[in-house]
């Protein structure tokens, strides 16, 4: 009985850091661009990662949109009932 309630607890442990990262990306889906973060560049040149921008999206930041807009647009379908 000892080993299910173990295996339980990290599973819930692992479903919950799972949904912080989530999360965590999709409040905040952009970071620093880290090839051009100390560089500096010259004129006319730009990043091939971040385009200039100097922002580039954190891993997982693009499901987490995806998801996101996967689940409003259900809410939206499922119509007034």
């Amino acid at each position: 009985m000892h080993d299910i309630e173990v295996i339980a607890s990290a599973a819930a442990l692992v479903l919950l850091a799972i949904l912080g990262r989530g999360l965590y990306v999709f409040i905040w889906p952009y970071r620093e661009c880290r090839w051009c973060r100390n560089q500096h560049r010259r004129r006319g040149r730009r990043c091939w990662r971040c385009k200039g921008t100097r922002l580039t999206r954190r891993w997982g930041a693009w499901h987490a949109h995806k998801i996101k807009d996967s689940l409003v647009r259900a809410w939206q379908e499922r119509g007034a009932d």
